[in-house]
């Protein structure tokens, strides 16, 4: 399960409409709550897409020192990359194989958002199956603010 605060969902989608018709991509900035099980997201860190220009309309990649430099940065309040989020333009909120054969952790959440015709849409997001086979859709639980 993740909770996320109704704020950051809008500003994970204004990015991904923002930078439409290439991906987008972010990390998640939070805190893991009950053994891991629920990530907590108290800030969104949007990166650069560091795939090549001339495929970043199907492709996404945030690198590891965006990764390591989040760490460093939010390990002094107390939090950490608990996901990411990249946005599909003119496909469905679902990730791809592509996906999965790249998801950096198999304890972290994964948000897609659906950009259609430059328009966010759907937004869906995702952890990866105990055995690392596939993906499966994890709740979303909405608030307009989340304490600390």
């Amino acid at each position: 399960m993740i909770r996320i605060a109704t704020e950051h969902l809008s500003e994970i989608k204004r990015d991904a409409e923002a930078v439409y018709p290439h991906e987008c991509c972010g990390l998640l900035i939070g805190r893991f709550e009950h053994d891991g099980r629920t990530r907590v997201v108290l800030k969104i860190n949007p990166v650069k897409n560091s795939w090549p220009l001339e495929e970043r309309q199907a492709r996404m990649l945030i690198s590891p020192a965006d990764y390591l430099r989040a760490e460093k940065e939010f390990s002094a309040e107390g939090l950490g990359v608990v996901g990411d989020y990249h946005s599909h333009p003119n496909h469905p909120a679902v990730p791809s194989r592509f996906d999965l054969e790249h998801a950096a952790w198999p304890t972290l959440s994964y948000i897609v958002v659906s950009v259609i015709d430059g328009r966010a849409c759907e937004l869906r997001s995702w952890e990866i199956a105990p055995d690392g086979s596939r993906f499966k859709e994890e709740e979303i639980v909405k608030g307009t603010r989340l304490c600390r």
